[in-house]
C-alpha cells in the first residue's frame, strides 16, 4: 500500500503509520513510478520498477555477528530501517522512525518481546505489532489500528537476510547446493561496502575478460594462467547464465565458469589455479550477493567456502574475512591510494565508473556480450514484474531441498595435438561441457555422484574434440 494511501486510511497524518491489515511494508505501492533510461535498471527505491522487482527476493544485509545487544540503524534498498535482537534473541527489522512521533528506534530498548521506543515507551513486536502504548488510556484503540512498518529476517550461515516485498508472495529462503557440497564445508561470511550502484558491481562478474587484464597482467591478483587470452561464452541456466572463459595453458584446456544467478547472486571458483595439473570440480569458492543500500551504495556480501577438498584462494583463512575484510587484494579501499594506482583491483575499476555508471557514454565490444546479456535479462524481468508476472525464483530439488547451481572449473590434459586449437574450437568445447554440467541438474543423485558422472561426460567430449 502506498504511503499516501496509508495516510488516507487514518485520522493521523503520519507517514510512518499503517493500518493493522495493511501489507508488511507501507512502501510497496500498487503501481511503480514511471522511469525511463538507465534508472529503469539501476533505481532501487520502493516506488521504482527495479526496486519492486528486487523486493521479490531475499537479500543478505549484514553479518549476524554485527548484531549484538544494541539496535543497529541501517539503510537498505533506499529505506531507513533499524534491526535488533529482543531478549528472546528474535530478530526484528523495523522502519527506523517510531510511528508515534518519529523518534529513531536505534535508541529503542530491546525487550523480552520486541523493542520499546525510548521516547514514550511504545513497544513493537518484530512484525511491527504494537504491544504497548503505556501512557494512553486503557481503552485506546491505537495499538489495534496501526502497526510499525516491518520486514521478516532469516539467519543463514552467519548472514542476516531480509525480504522486503509483498508478504503474500514471500518465497522460501533459498539454500544453494554449494553450502553443503563437501563434507566439512564451512561457509564463512564477509561484507564490504561499495560506493556505487549495485548494477555495475554485478556487471563486473558478467565480464570474464577483465580477469586477464585487471587481475593477471596489470596485477598479480590471479595466477599466471589467467594471462592467456580465453575464448568467452555465456551459457543459459535456469536462473541466469554461466560467464565462461576457456583457454589452453601448458597443454591443458582450462575452463572457468562463474554462475550468474538473477538478480544479484554470483558464484565463483578460485583465482589461484595455475592449470599445472588436471582437476575437475562443480562448485565454487565464493558465493556473493550485491545488495543495494540505495541508488549509489551497495553491499558486496556473501561467503567464502572452506573445504578439506578445495582451496581456491591459496593460503586464505577464515580470519581473513569479516566486516570490511574481503580476503583478496583489490576488493576494498583499505590500501593507500598510490598503491591502488600501481595495482588496482575490482574496487577501483568498478567504483571509479562513478556512483552510477554512465552507460550512454560506453562503446561496447564483442567481449561485453555477458554485460549486455545481463542487462537484457534484468530489463525483461523488471518489465514482467510490472505486468504482474511472478519473477523466476531459485527452485529447490524435490529430493534434497537444495537449489542446484552450476559454477565449475576444470583443467584437462589435451596434449600437443590441440596446441593450435582455434578460438571457435575452444568456445565450442567449453559450451558443450558447460551444457553437460547444466543438464545434470535433473539427475536424482548426490552432488558427488553428479560431479563424477558429468566428469565422465566431459572427458568423452574432450576425446571427440581432440580428434
Amino acid at each position: 500500500m502506498a504511503l499516501t494511501a496509508v495516510a488516507a486510511c487514518t485520522n493521523i497524518d503520519h507517514k510512518f503509520a499503517r493500518p493493522l491489515n495493511a501489507p508488511m511494508s507501507p512502501s510497496a505501492p500498487p503501481h511503480a513510478t514511471p522511469i525511463i533510461g538507465d534508472d529503469f535498471l539501476t533505481a532501487v527505491g520502493p516506488q521504482t520498477p527495479g526496486g519492486q522487482y528486487l523486493r521479490r527476493y531475499w537479500h543478505p544485509f549484514m553479518l549476524a555477528s554485527e548484531l549484538q545487544d544494541l539496535p543497529v540503524a541501517l539503510r537498505l534498498m533506499g529505506e531507513d530501517l533499524v534491526v535488533f535482537r529482543d531478549r528472546a534473541q528474535r530478530i526484528g527489522l523495523l522502519h527506523k522512525h517510531c510511528l508515534h512521533r518519529g523518534t529513531s528506534l536505534e535508541f529503542g530498548i530491546p525487550a523480552d518481546q520486541g523493542i520499546q521506543c525510548c521516547y514514550h515507551g511504545w513497544k513493537f513486536d518484530i512484525d511491527g505489532t504494537i504491544l504497548e502504548t503505556p501512557a494512553e488510556p486503557a481503552n485506546s484503540k491505537i495499538k489495534h489500528n496501526f502497526k510499525q512498518g516491518a520486514y521478516p529476517v532469516r539467519e543463514l550461515h552467519g548472514l542476516l537476510f531480509a525480504y522486503m516485498g509483498p508478504p503474500e508472495h514471500m518465497p522460501a529462503l533459498p539454500v544453494l547446493d554449494t553450502f553443503a557440497k563437501d563434507e566439512g564445508n564451512q561457509p564463512v561470511p564477509f561484507r564490504f561496502h561499495m560506493p556505487c550502484n549495485w548494477l555495475q558491481v554485478v556487471e563486473n562478474a558478467c565480464d570474464p575478460i577483465h580477469n586477464v587484464f585487471l587481475h593477471a597482467i596489470v596485477s598479480s591478483q590471479f595466477s599466471d594462467a589467467f594471462k592467456v587470452l580465453p575464448a568467452l561464452d555465456f551459457v543459459d541456466t535456469p536462473m541466469g547464465f554461466l560467464s565462461m572463459a576457456t583457454r589452453l595453458v601448458n597443454g591443458r584446456v582450462f575452463v572457468r565458469a562463474s554462475d550468474i544467478i538473477m538478480p544479484n547472486i554470483g558464484q565463483f571458483t578460485g583465482s589461484s589455479n595455475k592449470a599445472s595439473e588436471d582437476s575437475f570440480r562443480i562448485g565454487c569458492g565464493r558465493t556473493r550477493w550485491v545488495t543495494p543500500i540505495d541508488d549509489v551504495n551497495c553491499h558486496y556480501i556473501g561467503y567464502v567456502h572452506f573445504s578439506p577438498k578445495y582451496k581456491p584462494y591459496g593460503n586464505l583463512t577464515p580470519d581473513d574475512l569479516g566486516v570490511d575484510k574481503a580476503g583478496l587484494i583489490g576488493q576494498t579501499d583499505e590500501r593507500p591510494y598510490k598503491e591502488r594506482q600501481r595495482e588496482p583491483g575490482d574496487y577501483d575499476a568498478v567504483a571509479s565508473q562513478g556512483q552510477v555508471a554512465n552507460r550512454r557514454a560506453e562503446h561496447l565490444g564483442t567481449t561485453d556480450r555477458g554485460v549486455v546479456m545481463f542487462r537484457r535479462l534484468l530489463a525483461k524481468a523488471i518489465q514482467a514484474n510490472l505486468e504482474g508476472d511472478t519473477p523466476a525464483l531459485p527452485q529447490p530439488m524435490l529430493w534434497d531441498g537444495k537449489t542446484r547451481t552450476f559454477a565449475h572449473e576444470y583443467v584437462l590434459s589435451v596434449g600437443p595435438d590441440a596446441a593450435g586449437a582455434s578460438h571457435d574450437a575452444l568456445q565450442n568445447f567449453g559450451r558443450a561441457a558447460a551444457q553437460a554440467v547444466v543438464s545434470a541438474q535433473s539427475l536424482q543423485m548426490g552432488h558427488d555422484d553428479i560431479e563424477q558422472q558429468t566428469h565422465q561426460k566431459v572427458l568423452q567430449l574432450l576425446k571427440e574434440w581432440v580428434k
